[in-house]
């Protein structure tokens, strides 16, 4: 008898039954699920919830009675006996505490947490204040079990815990939380409030926009230094345009004058000591200026002249000038 109890009680000290997770956070109405493995030979599994059996699975013939709420799924191999154990539809009543029983080897516990996720909201919408004033943000968690945890971020960055306090309210079964947030507006920005519960793995998010007022006169000021500085390069630059192009014209006008001066004294040069065609009286040369050339040419024959013309000769030292001097008489 003694040596049968040994037999019996050794599989309990040498085989080791797992069960994950050992702690579970879902919303309501979702399913939660837990893994139950050993690596020996057994008859029957059991799985309680707060001491109540919920399923059972027998080794040989599997599970012995399903219900629409709780399943199992078998996942043995060569080397491990696994079963997946699953509640679907949770309720509230449903949270508490988890127990995979392996007869004659070991009983593990597990946690199941069942929560509820609520709303979030930042009241007001947007804020318009004016630079450097204080900003004050007030967001509501509603609905939420347990306490949500509220939080800020501006601009997508967390804000500090010192800007903002957060209380506590307690409706029926649920709880509301209300968190007030207090920022120097120094520039615009993304307003978020985020909540969330252990089973959420997102948060929930509500935004605003921070919209900070500029000194308009400032700006003002500033819009007309920019303006007047840019209107004083763009005349400086337009006069040096200015400049440049009269220098230019400028320096043309002189050098065609200078080629005008430079051609009439060459042309001046060329006519410059030239005879002008004369004529011989007596076997020499008369000589003309152009002027007279061009008068001589213009004088008519002597014998065509009329008789009241006079005719002066005067001769020195054997060079014969003759002048014509005509005189009509009226």
């Amino acid at each position: 008898m003694r040596t049968f109890k040994l037999l019996l009680f050794f599989p309990l000290v040498a085989a080791k039954v797992l069960l994950v997770p050992r702690e579970r956070a879902v919303l309501r109405g979702s399913a939660a699920s837990y893994n139950c493995s050993i690596s020996v030979p057994w008859v029957v599994m059991s799985w309680l919830f707060d001491g109540s059996v919920g399923l059972t699975i027998s080794m040989e013939h599997g599970v012995l009675e399903n219900t629409p709420r709780f399943t199992a799924v078998n996942y043995t191999t060569n080397e491990n006996y696994k079963w997946e154990f699953t509640i679907r539809n949770v309720t509230r009543k449903d949270s508490g505490e988890i127990t995979c029983d392996v007869q004659n080897i070991q009983s593990i516990r597990a946690n199941l947490s069942v929560q509820e996720g609520g709303t979030v909201s930042i009241l007001g919408g947007n804020l318009t204040v004016k630079h450097g004033d204080q900003a004050v943000f007030v967001c509501v968690a509603s609905g939420w079990f347990p306490e949500a945890q509220v939080y800020w971020s501006m601009n997508g960055t967390m804000v500090d815990t010192e800007n903002y306090n957060t209380s506590v309210e307690a409706i029926g079964t649920l709880l509301n939380s209300t968190s007030t947030l207090t920022v120097s507006a120094v520039g615009s920005a993304q307003v978020q409030c985020l909540a969330k519960v252990p089973a959420l793995f997102i948060p929930q998010t509500s935004s605003v926009f921070l919209i900070v007022e500029t000194n308009l006169q400032a700006d003002r000021t500033v819009l007309i230094a920019v303006t007047v500085t840019f209107s004083l390069a763009a005349l400086v630059v337009l006069l040096l345009i200015g400049i440049v192009l009269y220098c230019k014209r400028k320096r043309a006008k002189q050098s065609n004058y200078q080629e005008e001066v430079m051609s009439h004294r060459q042309s001046g040069e060329e006519n410059h000591g030239k005879d002008n065609p004369g004529f011989t009286t007596d076997g020499h040369e008369s000589y003309l200026s152009n002027s007279e050339a061009a008068n001589s040419s213009q004088i008519p024959d002597i014998s065509q002249t009329n008789s009241n013309q006079q005719t002066d000769f005067k001769t020195h030292e054997g060079m014969t000038t003759t002048k014509y001097r005509h005189q009509t008489i009226v």
